[in-house]
């Protein structure tokens, strides 16, 4: 399992800006707060950027889609013209069934963690959840632009992280029961044998005789 961690702005492009408070070295610290955490739970990270560095977007895409990671997630802050806007989102690729889901794991869990205001998930067409070949997530943690949710991004980032984590790992472990739950109902179906590995690759002619089987063929 390999996931795609990314850091939004940096560099050159700092995001939303606050006082002295820059959005790039927010969304950098939470982001390799969450590397460590999956590293020891022996979850495979590649990072879009561990420092200050400009970065575009395609490269970005580019990063985790050479790297075949299995999830993309993107951390960002909020920011807007009213100071009273607070609250998490986080967003997904349209039509994506994998990313909605990720991205309530991990929208939960936030919530659950740190009290804010429960935005929702959504979906939008960002760049990075378009151009990447794997389910990605967009997570807005919370305002900058909003006093109290802005002494809760520099106070708690360790909650932050903790929390998208948390999410992350919970939805892994819900996708492999699942995976492993339907593989057992198939084996007990006849249609697939008991010494299949679910981590093999499956020939044409396996294939094949799967749908022979579905069908009542031989």
């Amino acid at each position: 399992m390999l996931i795609a961690v990314d850091p939004g702005h940096g560099g050159k492009d700092p995001g939303a800006v606050v006082g002295d408070y820059k959005e790039k070295d927010i969304n950098l610290n939470i982001a390799l707060k969450i590397r460590d955490i999956l590293v020891k739970e022996n979850i495979s990270v590649i990072m879009t950027r561990d420092k200050d560095e400009t970065v575009d977007l395609q490269q970005r895409c580019d990063i985790a889609n050479k790297s075949k990671a299995d999830y993309f997630i993107s951390i960002h802050c909020n920011s807007f013209t009213d100071p009273s806007a607070n609250g998490t989102e986080t967003y997904a690729y349209p039509r994506s069934l994998a990313g909605r889901n990720l991205a309530q794991y991990v929208q939960n869990e936030i919530v659950e963690m740190l009290k804010t205001t429960n935005r929702g998930v959504k979906y939008e067409s960002f760049y990075v959840l378009k151009h990447t070949v794997m389910p990605a997530i967009l997570v807005e943690t919370a305002f900058m632009s909003n006093p109290q949710n802005l002494d809760l991004l520099l106070q708690k980032p360790d909650a932050f992280a903790q929390g998208i984590a948390n999410g992350t790992i919970k939805f892994l472990k819900s996708v492999n029961y699942k995976q492993t739950d339907d593989i057992e109902k198939l084996q007990m179906k006849g249609i697939i044998d008991k010494h299949y590995d679910p981590k093999s690759y499956v020939t044409w002619g396996e294939f094949a005789s799967v749908i022979l089987k579905i069908l009542g063929g031989r």
